[in-house]
């Protein structure tokens, strides 16, 4: 049995494109805003992988 090829954008990197020179301020929202995007991008991998093994468990070979 092959395994779906995981989705792409669960093998993205999150960066929070901070600059030398930016306030703290708005170094602190882009930081803020990359934690955002790598949380949301970790339930969406994470509910992914638990219906594909839910689905093998109860339509995989018993």
């Amino acid at each position: 049995m092959r395994l779906p090829d995981l989705p792409s954008d669960c093998r993205s990197m999150s960066h929070s494109d901070v600059r030398t020179g930016d306030r703290l301020d708005v170094a602190v929202l882009k930081s803020d805003a990359a934690l955002a995007r790598q949380n949301a991008r970790t339930v969406r991998c994470a509910d992914w992988y638990d219906h594909l093994q839910e689905g093998l468990s109860t339509d995989g070979p018993q």
